[in-house]
């Protein structure tokens, strides 16, 4: 792998602290006149939807104070929307247009403060920044989002999911399967689907009813390791947006299980998580091999059908996969 330089590093590292210190959106400000009084509006962008919000008359403290801070934030965002094409023309991977829209939506309504962790190639191409290392399979497209909502915790007025995405693109309709009572997936005019994954439950029944949000989720064996130690990333769309992903470390292990639970006929999507897998596993090699060893034993440890799967990726991709040993390339 061929790491990013320290300039770039920072200017990632100085972004997602801006990012992180966000509270006010931004947006533009219009005054209007009604019945010869004038009130304060702001416009602000969520998607590809712009959304007109009442401040108040314009002579009133509290909404001139609103809007000052929102012009403040316009600035700001300026500036962060100057740092992502920097960080872009370097190289360091964005998503396209369709998935950065996406993934703005659901920041903005708060899902993943709340627990929702963006899983899949789309978190994937958020880890560059974050491990050091330009990841060539973090270049391949995808025609889907995956989230999983197996650690989200529902504030006690949630959207619908559909009216989110359809901020997004106004296309986005339920997919429904046979004897599904809410969907767990969403898809677009232009094909786009946001899929919604879970862990198993009690009975391991499937798919578990999301009520808070509209819909429901797909359980899935091991869900649940990716999921509960999520990290914080940016994405490079927009002004940088702020989502939830999987520590790469439990990405990479849990690509090598989801590789042999792939059906024959997904050749290409196991190919992919074996390249997306190996990638990671290399650069930890070489950049914190405890911290790789300790990931590998403690996922091995929780059962037999672990250890199988993860030791049979590695063979795959050429490893030895010696219990207590770092997977280094066969000698043979």
């Amino acid at each position: 792998m061929r790491p990013i330089p320290l300039n770039v590093m920072t200017l990632y590292a100085d972004l997602a602290d801006r990012v992180a210190q966000v509270d006010v959106r931004p947006g533009s400000i219009s005054t209007k006149t009604v019945d010869g009084r004038k009130y304060l509006y702001a416009v602000e962008k969520d998607g590809q939807t712009r959304i007109q919000r009442y401040l108040g008359p314009v002579d009133d403290l509290q909404a001139q104070m609103q809007a000052a801070q929102i012009r403040q934030a316009a600035e700001q965002a300026k500036q962060r929307r100057n740092t992502v094409t920097l960080l872009k023309n370097s190289r360091v991977p964005g998503p396209t247009l369709v998935i950065g829209r996406i993934l703005e939506t659901v920041a903005n309504a708060g899902l993943f403060q709340r627990g929702v962790t963006l899983v899949g190639t789309a978190a994937y191409q958020t880890y560059p920044c974050i491990v050091g290392s330009y990841l060539p399979a973090s270049a391949l497209m995808t025609n889907d989002i995956d989230l999983s909502v197996a650690e989200f915790v529902a504030s006690q007025k949630e959207e619908d999911l559909q009216k989110i995405l359809m901020r997004a693109d106004p296309t986005f309709k339920p997919h429904w399967s046979r004897d599904d009572k809410r969907p767990k997936a969403f898809k677009a005019s232009n094909g786009f689907s946001v899929d919604i994954l879970t862990s198993y439950g009690r009975g391991r029944r499937s798919p578990i009813e999301i009520a808070s949000l509209g819909c429901a989720a797909q359980a899935l064996s091991f869900q649940e390791y990716p999921a509960d130690e999520s990290i914080e990333a940016v994405v490079l769309h927009g002004t940088g947006v702020n989502v939830r992903v999987p520590s790469p470390l439990r990405y990479a292990i849990h690509k090598l299980i989801v590789a042999q639970q792939r059906a024959p006929a997904s050749i290409a999507k196991k190919r992919k998580d074996l390249a997306q897998a190996r990638e990671l596993i290399d650069i930890f090699i070489e950049t914190d091999p405890d911290a790789l060893q300790d990931t590998l034993d403690d996922a091995r440890a929780r059962g037999r059908s672990w250890k199988t799967a993860i030791n049979a990726s590695l063979t795959e991709l050429g490893r030895q996969v010696k219990q207590g040993q770092l997977p280094v390339p066969n000698q043979t």
